[in-house]
């Protein structure tokens, strides 16, 4: 099965092209302008390295966020387009647990949180499980970054760029801050074909007609359907 990773949440795009559940090309990079364009650009030279077409893949993964609005639109809409023109189902996944994927298994309990301007956050707290993997305990949630700092565990690490933007903040409530390396605050290739996987196995299907961006800020982004 072949399968096109996507994800635009962050300020990272990332693309991965995947042959039986193995990634064969991927590759994550920052367009500074231009970021629809580059989003294009990246599948090209992935789908180049992996010698495949776009017209190969038997489905598409996308993180569906919440995150960057206006990136989110880019990644969901490259994936519509190819879904609709090839008739490909879609495999979304949050975007929140491809940066969680990111963490070592020394990391017993982990804080995700990306900056959703504001004041805001969006945030989401995951813990090692019997079988070893990173499990949600508290769903993504859109929190003013008061009420995110009140409920910071100092027994967890911390991952997301709005670790950088409050680490201060959070070193003066916790007396000590424990955070992923700043590389890991992104989801990556690896981490986005992990989580289409998962994807996968769980069932969670569906189409271009279907696929919906968790924004969060529901009543800032009523964004009309086109088709």
């Amino acid at each position: 099965m072949n399968v096109l990773c996507v994800d635009t949440s962050t300020p990272f795009s990332v693309v991965a092209v995947v042959r039986n559940m193995k990634m064969v090309a991927g590759a994550r990079r920052r367009f500074e302008k231009g970021r629809a364009e580059g989003i294009f650009c990246l599948i090209k030279e992935c789908l180049k390295a992996s010698r495949m077409d776009i017209k190969d893949m038997d489905a598409f993964g996308v993180g569906v966020g919440p995150g960057s609005f206006t990136g989110l639109r880019i990644g969901l809409s490259a994936v519509k387009g190819f879904s609709l023109a090839l008739s490909r189902p879609i495999y979304p996944f949050s975007s929140l647990e491809a940066i969680a994927f990111n963490a070592g298994p020394s990391v017993r309990r982990l804080s995700v949180a990306v900056d959703a301007r504001r004041s805001n956050v969006y945030a989401a707290e995951f813990r090692r499980d019997r079988r070893g993997g990173l499990r949600s305990f508290r769903k993504d949630a859109l929190l003013g970054v008061d009420i995110w700092l009140d409920r910071a565990d100092g027994a967890a690490v911390f991952s997301g760029d709005a670790v950088g933007l409050y680490a201060s903040e959070l070193q003066g409530r916790l007396g000590r801050l424990v955070s992923l390396e700043e590389d890991l605050w992104y989801p990556t290739p690896e981490s986005i074909v992990v989580l289409t996987g998962r994807a996968l196995r769980e069932r969670r299907r569906t189409d271009a007609h279907g696929l919906r961006a968790a924004y969060l800020y529901a009543r800032d982004c009523q964004v009309k359907r086109t088709c």
